[in-house]
């Protein structure tokens, strides 16, 4: 009797416990869901004390949600984002996304950008001294002198000994009309009309100093310089509008370069244009001139530069490489850094930190750079903070929210332009997990597989 009841109190123990557990765990599930529907239902009632626009996941803000929940591309909650974020022209960004992104901002100053531009040059001869000998009679060679292409000759040197018969017959008559002691004008015309014919006034006089017919003429240097082309052999024939050599001066020389276009403002008589040879580092050549040459080539987009440089000491010799540097400075202009720049194309903007915390695009008129800073003409005040880290992450973020479309509409509105180029503000969509961008090109391959419907 004792067995049974022992056996039948255990039995009824063990059907308690299994109903206890079963009882337990559908209590347990059923309580959970509740808790979770209240912490949405507290977070919604948070966000809904200020107007939502969408909801969205930062990693992916391109993507709009009607719902809070969870991101289908990430394991996080979507996070709201409410109307006034998009007041005015700026936009709101969480200060810790601020942070992860290490944006990084300088203020505008008003400076003057100075500038430095290193242009490569070359020697070359000076062609205002530039010399072609020729015998102004006909006659032939009768001895050259030992000079060779290349060689430096001086003023006066002697090139080649020409022999001119036609000579003779003036020579003959001019001394028998002195003899004779004719008329002194027939006299000064026959002399006067040897000269005409090429004749040199030594070699008249000459004739007049020793009473002889003197017919070989020696053709001199009429410059210094360097013989660039020799034409002339024993016994050759001669005509008087021959060329038999040619003389370039080489004191003082030219050095030409080739300047940019956008460097043809630093050639202004008031800058420094500093010239230097490989030859010869420690040695800066004094300019005595220069000129900028009225045609630009067209292919290469430069404008000719021809220095004009003494060489006494002959250290420059045509055909040496030269270096010119440009140096100057412009005007004081608002000054930004180079990298805070956007460069559309047909525009260029700068994203300002307003004193609020928020980021507002701006339009500048870009006018030049140098050394990592920019000189706008108008767009932004000095004092103001650009950002020039984690600035197209802003950019992008500035162009989701519609900030660029009202920044342009309000530029229209102040020129009185019709703004043809406005972006419309992304809406989101309507029905459950239903995904909407304003912008393709930021959609991905993962926001095409998780559209449609999707359980939050």
């Amino acid at each position: 009797m004792t067995v049974k009841r022992l056996f039948a109190i255990t039995v009824i123990s063990l059907i308690l416990l299994t109903l206890g557990f079963a009882l337990g765990y559908t209590l347990s599930t059923r309580v959970q869901p509740a808790k979770h529907a209240e912490v949405v239902d507290e977070k919604t009632a948070r966000a809904t004390e200020r107007q939502i626009l969408y909801w969205y996941d930062p990693m992916y803000p391109g993507t709009h949600f009607d719902k809070p929940g969870k991101s289908p591309f990430m394991d996080m909650d979507l996070v709201p984002r409410y109307a006034e974020d998009d007041a005015g022209t700026g936009i709101r960004i969480d200060p810790a996304q601020v942070q992860n992104l290490a944006v990084r901002t300088e203020k505008v100053v008003r400076a003057s950008l100075s500038f430095a531009s290193d242009i490569p040059a070359n020697v070359e001869f000076n062609d205002y001294q530039l010399a072609r000998v020729q015998p102004r009679a006909d006659g032939f060679v009768e001895k050259i002198h030992s000079f060779a292409v290349g060689d430096v000759i001086d003023q006066g040197g002697a090139l080649a000994d020409i022999t001119v018969p036609a000579w003779a017959s003036d020579q003959s008559e001019y001394l028998l009309l002195k003899s004779q002691e004719a008329d002194e004008k027939i006299i000064s015309g026959v002399r006067r009309k040897m000269l005409l014919t090429g004749m040199p006034a030594e070699m008249l006089a000459a004739v007049e100093r020793s009473g002889r017919v003197q017919t070989r003429m020696t053709l001199k240097a009429p410059i210094s310089g360097i013989i660039t082309s020799l034409d002339v052999y024993p016994g050759m024939n001669v005509s008087k509008d021959m060329t038999v050599a040619t003389i370039q001066g080489v004191n003082p020389v030219w050095v030409t370069a080739h300047v940019p276009e956008r460097d043809i403002h630093l050639v202004k008589s008031q800058n420094r244009i500093r010239l230097t040879v490989p030859a010869y580092p420690e040695i800066v050549f004094p300019v005595n001139s220069f000129v900028l040459l009225p045609k630009a080539d067209q292919e290469v987009r430069t404008v000719p530069l021809r220095l004009t440089v003494n060489n006494e000491e002959s250290l420059l010799r045509p055909g040496m490489t030269a270096s010119i540097r440009l140096r100057g400075s412009d005007t004081e202009a608002l000054l930004v850094p180079t990298q805070s720049i956007i460069d559309m194309g047909e525009e260029q903007r700068v994203v300002i930190r307003a004193a609020d915390g928020s980021f507002v695009p701006r339009l500048v008129q870009v006018l030049r750079s140098s050394r990592e800073q920019t000189a706008v003409a108008t767009g932004v005040e000095e004092g103001e903070e650009v950002v020039v880290s984690g600035l197209f992450l802003i950019d992008s973020e500035a162009n989701l929210r519609g900030a660029l479309a009202r920044m342009r509409k309000s530029a229209s509105n102040e020129t009185g332009e019709e703004n043809t180029g406005s972006e419309q503000k992304p809406e989101a969509v309507h029905g459950h997990g239903e995904s909407h961008t304003g912008m393709d090109k930021l959609q991905d391959s993962a926001t095409s597989v998780e559209k449609g419907d999707r359980s939050i």
